[in-house]
This record gives C-alpha cells, structure tokens and sequence, in this order.
C-alpha cells in the first residue's frame, strides 16, 4: 500500500479515511489535554515530548490512513470465514479454500471486505500474520483471529486504532452528562490487592472470556452490514484489555524488582 494511492480514496470497508496528520493531532491533543486536566505542566510535557521525539528515529515512510481499515479488514475476512454458510462445512468448520474456482473460493470471500484491493496481496497479508496456511492450493484460517505480531508495521497499526478508539470514547463521554443516552460504553473492572502467583490463571480467564464475548459482539455488528456504497456508514468496534499496575506478567526480575520500588516510592509519597 502507498500513501498517496489511498488518500481521497475510500478504504477498503468504505469509510472515508482521516489525512494521516488528523491521526497524530488527535492522540497528541487528546492525550494532553487528559494529563493538563489531571495536574501535568503543559511546558514539562513539551519538555518530555521533544525528548521523546529526539531519541526516535524518522520512519521509512509516510503513514497511509488507509491501513487502519485494511488492518482491520483483514480480521473481517477471517470472522466471514467461519460465520457464513457459504464457507463452512456440514458440521461448521470453515472450508479449505482454492484461490480462485467455480465454487466457494477465497477471492469470493476477500471481495466481500475488500472489492477493490488486489486479491493475491490480500491472501499474502493473511499468510504472513500467520492467519491462513496453505497447502497446495488451498487456503485453510489458522484460528477466529488474526494474530499481526508477526507483522511490526500492521501490529503498531493495530495499536493506533485502539488507542484511537479508546481516546475518541473518553472524550466524548467527558463532554456528555452522567445520564446522557448517547454516553459510549466506558466500563473497567478493577482489583487494588491481587496476588502476583494468581496473574497467569487470572489472565487465562479474562482472555477465555472476553474472548468469547467479542466473537458474539462481532457477529452481532456484522449482522447489521450492509453492502458498500449503500447507504453512509461508519466504523464500530468494541475493544478489550488488561491492564496491570506495576506490569508484572512477561517481565523480568530486574523488572519486576524496579517495578516494586516505583510501587513502594509511590506509596510512601
């Protein structure tokens, strides 16, 4: 994808892209606004941006807008995978797909999300996130998501989005009155007190979870598409996270130890 092909062009799931700069200012803009509010000094957060920015290195090339869709997109194609019939077997499972054919075939399938997108660079993308194996010439979905950790660029794309999302929320409920109807969904479930030998099992019960509350969330938006240039749409999505404060799975002990003296500075503070 090239920047300057997608901009004034629609993305691939029809909505109109953001000017790559609408991007930055919006993340920059929301999140000061958010730590000024909260006691931060905007001119030690200049301080501490320029700092930030100097020890970062100029990307290889521009952003395109049109990434976040075509990210997104490409989870599209793998929930339509195993939810329509036309894919699926007598028993449900999703199909092993040829690229091309008279019947069910994965350029059928990638056209539905993405009709304007070359079909061979989608099938690629998938491939190389790990989605889709392929043996011989058929094309089989690896699992109900698409996991792009394996793909730097589209993985920060990712983040962007639920960042994006999240700041997009939390400044539109602040503008809004506690009992407003049009208030977006904004909940968190917290503890102060777990036990650090419990993360991993509770860990695996959130994502067990919420995991399945998404694919039902995300089959419940699908419901309501409707074909491109239809009629005006917009992108919705709702998104899941844990967090930890100080982050303990996953790091080290030289970690974990700083970690627990940031904790114990914090508290006597």
């Amino acid at each position: 994808m090239r920047a300057k092909a997608a901009r004034g062009k629609a993305s691939p799931l029809g909505a109109q892209p953001l000017p790559s700069r609408s991007y930055a200012h919006e993340v920059l803009s929301e999140s000061a606004t958010i730590l000024v509010k909260t006691g931060h000094s905007p001119k030690e957060l200049m301080q501490t941006f320029r700092r930030i920015c100097g020890a970062l290195d100029e990307p290889s090339r521009p952003f395109d807008p049109g990434a976040i869709a075509y990210v997104v997109g490409l989870g599209h194609v793998v929930a339509h995978w195993y939810s329509d019939p036309a894919y699926r077997d007598s028993i449900g499972q999703p199909l092993r797909l040829p690229l091309q054919g008279p019947g069910p075939c994965l350029t059928d399938l990638i056209r539905h999300v993405f009709p304007r997108q070359d079909v061979k660079a989608v099938a690629r993308s998938l491939a190389r996130a790990g989605a889709v194996t392929r043996q011989g010439r058929f094309y089989s979905p690896t699992g109900r998501y698409v996991l792009l950790t394996r793909d730097a660029l589209r993985c920060y794309v990712h983040a962007l989005t639920s960042l994006v999302g999240m700041l997009r929320t939390v400044r539109h409920n602040l503008s809004c009155a506690d009992d407003e109807p049009s208030r977006l969904l904004e909940r968190r479930a917290d503890s102060l007190r777990v036990p650090i030998r419990a993360l991993p099992q509770i860990h695996r019960r959130i994502k067990r979870d919420m995991t399945a509350l998404l694919w039902k969330l995300e089959g419940y938006l699908r419901s309501w598409e409707v074909k491109p240039g239809a009629e005006p749409t917009t992108h919705v999505g709702v998104g899941a996270y844990a967090c930890e404060d100080p982050l303990i799975t996953g790091v080290g002990k030289q970690g974990r130890r700083a970690n627990a003296r940031r904790v114990a500075r914090g508290r006597g503070a």
